[in-house]
């Protein structure tokens, strides 16, 4: 009996501080376990290797551990590295079986079981390669350092070697599956810690968080995230410092398996990836619809500009025709028509004159030589003018014929110009309504940015980013009296070890450790007084195990280094406190600020994720506004007038023109058609003043020929006189149609030619204002809308593959992570710990510690081997 309790007694010393360091490894963290039946069981697998200064491997162990917690008999069977396997907990061993460790008990309450072997036959996941160089000059190997003076620099190269080529599936933009052969590592995370001594000075690096040891040194700590896409499978960093006989530093880096759809610390991350995927996807379909509306804007815009280029040819030629030709003549026609109504009105004059002379002559033929000479002058003048009366009379009834068969032309293509620019006003509207569709297309865009912004949340709003990280940092921070309280008990724990090692009388256990139980520990039955004398080697375990536990006032290690081997039970646990409640809260702080820097104690000067969501979607809203204003700004309204510059006023002008010339066109035809039959009237008098003036000169011969036909000659005169009177009268009248007919002819052909310059003007300005349509829209299409959708479609793709090698490297965590694995449904982890070794040049004397501690570890195996020999029966 006396010698398993001393068995036991020396496991637990020994077991104390390992327990420690794997219930302080991230390993351990995992609250919950699987259930084997009514007993949970949980394996931690901690890899620790030895390196040489440069990072080469000398040696690895790998400590297993067991942890059973429920009621109930349980059989698991644990895969191991059989290598060197040994017990930890006790001296007995364990029946292994194709690989895996058999263990089969009963538990009541917590029961762990730890062993370790030999690790040295699996290649590490991990590994690290130090470079140093003084003075500028790379060293061959790191123990050239030692003694030397000058800048030194080491240089870390840590890289994740899991990594093997599968097949990842990403969907792009467009909703289609494409897949992708990418390197998928085991996600890692990892610190890497070393502490410089008193002597290097000016001690400065880019990567490390920098703190003082407590003891003069300088420690440096760099954290690698060793996975991408949020990190890189290697990392690089590394310090400088001023020297004097140098040595080579030791240093360790832990690394861990982690998965990242699991991790807080990275699930922020993947569902970020995983969003921005989504939003890529609703970029790409907005940019898509918006690229073809406005493609097709600028089609029509294109054939808008085609159609007015057209008609402002047209207009201008048409202003040329009727400015140029057509007015110049009608106001000539006007100026002739006037003359000749002038010398009807002396024709008739003349005419009546003549018929007085005739009647005169009739009364006295005294006065017929005179009169004859009149008469035969007259008669002369008179048939030359009605000869130029009846050629002028011809023309102007051809040309009024000619220009009344051409008039309803021109009152149909005016006609067509009208409805063209009908057609142009509907067109313009839709266009205006069209373009004002954009803001609903850009909906989408602004709906998955709310979202997002909806996702970050704030500090106190409940299933957010920000309320999620306020919540898990209110319970790090409420961490630490739980904490305390474990304390309290170690220390309790650690009192009464003490009376019983020590031999101290009644009245050492505290009511406050033991509350009721006191009383009875206290008294002469309950008290327990070994003391040295009665069993010594007792003492000396007991004595070992307080030891281990440390004391309440033992000071606290540098929370910013690893915690110590050394380290005792009440440090470390004040250690853990102060990593969670001092490191890890204000690590959740800045990922807070990063989200948004509107969370309190943020700097305002550095904004996060949501103020450049709120960015976004300002620039966005900006740009389909402007967009919209500046097309509907140069389409225009219907009402607007040539003076308001846009295109819709530009046509409005156009058909105001248009109008004024068809109404000036319907004048210019009803001029024409009475122009035409007063030529015909006049046509018709000058035919019968030609006639008359033919007689007339006939009878005017016959006077003069002879007095004795001068009766005859007079009643012939008199009659030609009537017919010439006749003649001039209905000539008279035809010339009085023909002067108003002429002169509204002007008066129209004047209208038209200022409606037509108008139109022509109106034309101008939409012909010069017209391109900047089709090229905005061009360029929108080329410059925003396809710029969008390549975007998106670049942001779908990238962030695809990140979420995609994401939940690659998750499935490795969950299945490759551990070396061997955890039993069948029991919750597995996995921690590693890598120490890379110094050189101080002082190997001389860590011989001799060694051989010191070999001469100890001897003289306690001698003393347990003489125990036993007296104690078996």
């Amino acid at each position: 009996m006396t010698a398993r309790r001393i068995t036991r007694g020396l496991a637990v010393a020994v077991a104390v501080p390992s327990a420690f360091v794997l219930s302080t490894s991230q390993a351990l963290a995992t609250s919950s376990a699987l259930s084997a039946g009514p007993v949970t069981v949980t394996n931690t697998e901690t890899v620790q290797a030895r390196l040489d200064p440069s990072g080469k491997v000398e040696g690895a162990r790998i400590y297993e551990q067991l942890a059973f917690v429920g009621t109930g008999k349980v059989k698991v069977d644990n895969p191991v590295s059989t290598d060197s396997l040994r017990n930890l907990d006790s001296f007995g061993g364990f029946a292994v079986k194709d690989g895996k460790m058999a263990v089969d008990l009963s538990v009541d309450g917590e029961q762990r079981i730890r062993t370790v072997s030999d690790f040295d036959k699996k290649k590490l996941p991990i590994k690290v390669a130090v470079t140093y160089t003084l003075n500028g000059k790379k060293l061959s190997k790191p123990s050239d350092v030692v003694g030397k003076k000058g800048r030194l620099e080491a240089h870390y190269v840590v890289e994740n070697t899991s990594a093997k080529t599968e097949s990842v599936t990403i969907t792009d933009g467009y909703g289609k599956q494409v897949v992708e052969q990418a390197d998928v590592v085991i996600p890692m995370v990892g610190q890497l810690t070393t502490v410089l001594p008193p002597e290097f000075g000016d001690v400065t690096s880019a990567e490390a968080n920098k703190a003082g040891d407590g003891k003069g040194g300088t420690k440096l700590s760099f954290t690698a995230t060793l996975f991408p896409p949020v990190g890189a499978a290697t990392a690089e960093f590394g310090w400088s410092a001023e020297v004097k006989d140098a040595i080579v530093p030791e240093a360790e880096l832990t690394a861990l398996p982690v998965s990242p759809l699991e991790s807080p610390a990275f699930k922020t991350a993947v569902t970020g990836y995983e969003s921005g995927a989504a939003k890529g996807a609703d970029l790409v379909e907005g940019g898509t619809t918006l690229d073809s509306n406005l493609i097709r804007l600028r089609d029509g815009a294109q054939k808008l500009l085609t159609g007015l280029l057209q008609l402002n040819a047209g207009a201008k030629a048409l202003n040329d025709g009727l400015a140029n030709q057509a007015a110049p003549g009608a106001t000539k026609l006007s100026s002739g028509a006037s003359q000749l109504a002038g010398g009807m009105a002396e024709l008739e004059s003349g005419a009546s004159v003549l018929r007085t002379k005739t009647g005169e002559a009739a009364k006295g033929a005294g006065k017929l030589d005179k009169g004859a000479g009149e008469l035969q002058k007259g008669a002369k003048d008179l048939a030359a003018g009605a000869g130029k009366l009846k050629t002028g009379t011809g023309k102007l009834a051809s040309g009024l014929d000619e220009a009344t068969g051409k008039a309803p032309a021109l009152i149909d293509g005016l006609n067509q110009v009208s409805g063209g620019l009908k057609s142009v006003e509907d067109g313009l509207g839709q266009m205006y309504g069209g373009i004002g569709q954009l803001p609903a297309k850009a909906k989408p865009l602004h709906d998955g940015v709310a979202q997002l912004r909806a996702g970050i949340g704030s500090v106190g709003s409940e299933g957010t980013l920000l309320g999620g990280l306020e919540t898990l940092k209110k319970q790090l921070a409420a961490s630490g009296p739980g904490i305390d309280k474990m304390r309290g008990g170690v220390h309790c724990a650690a009192d009464a070890l003490d009376a019983v090692s020590n031999g101290k009388p009644a009245g050492t256990y505290s009511e406050a450790c033991y509350g009721a139980a006191a009383a009875q520990l206290n008294g002469p039955a309950g008290a327990l007084n070994v003391g040295p004398e009665t069993n010594p080697v007792k003492k000396m375990i007991l004595d070992s195990v307080i030891a281990q536990m440390g004391s309440m006032g033992d000071p606290v290690p540098d929370l910013d280094k690893p915690l110590p081997d050394s380290a005792k039970l009440q440090a470390a646990l004040a250690y853990l406190k102060g990593r969670l409640t001092q490191r890890a809260v204000p690590g959740i702080a800045q990922l807070q600020c990063g989200l948004d820097n509107r969370v309190s104690g943020c700097p305002d000067s550095e904004p996060g994720l949501m103020q450049g969501l709120v960015a976004l979607d300002a620039g966005v809203t900006k740009l389909v506004s402007g967009v919209v204003a500046s097309v509907q700004g140069g389409v225009g309204t219907s009402k607007d007038t040539p003076a308001s510059k846009t295109l819709r006023g530009g046509v409005n002008g156009l058909q105001t023109g248009v109008g004024q010339i068809q109404a000036g066109g319907k004048t210019l035809l009803a001029g024409l058609n009475q122009l035409s039959d007063g030529a015909d009237q006049l046509d018709t008098g000058a035919g019968a003043l030609s006639t008359g003036t033919g007689k007339l000169k006939a009878g005017v011969g016959v006077l003069v020929n002879g007095t004795g036909q001068l009766d005859r000659g007079l009643g012939l005169l008199a009659g030609g006189t009537g017919k010439l009177a006749d003649g001039v009268g209905q000539a008279k009248t035809g010339s009085d149609q023909l002067a108003q007919g002429s002169k509204d002819l002007a008066t129209g052909i004047g209208s038209a030619a200022e409606g037509s310059g108008r139109l022509s003007e109106g034309l101008n300005t939409a012909t010069e204002q017209a391109p900047a349509v089709p090229d905005g829209a061009g360029r929108l299409s080329k410059e925003g809308a396809k710029v969008l959708t390549k975007n998106g479609a670049d942001t779908a793709v990238d962030f695809g593959r990140r979420y995609s090698l994401l939940s690659a490297a998750a499935d490795r965590a969950k299945t490759e992570s551990m070396p061997f694995g955890a039993p069948e449904g029991a919750t597995g982890a996995t921690a590693y710990s890598l120490k890379l070794a110094g050189a101080t040049g002082e190997g001389d004397r860590s011989w001799i510690r060694l051989l010191a501690g070999l001469a100890v570890f001897g003289v306690a195996i001698g003393a347990t081997s003489l125990l036993r020999r007296r104690t078996t029966p």
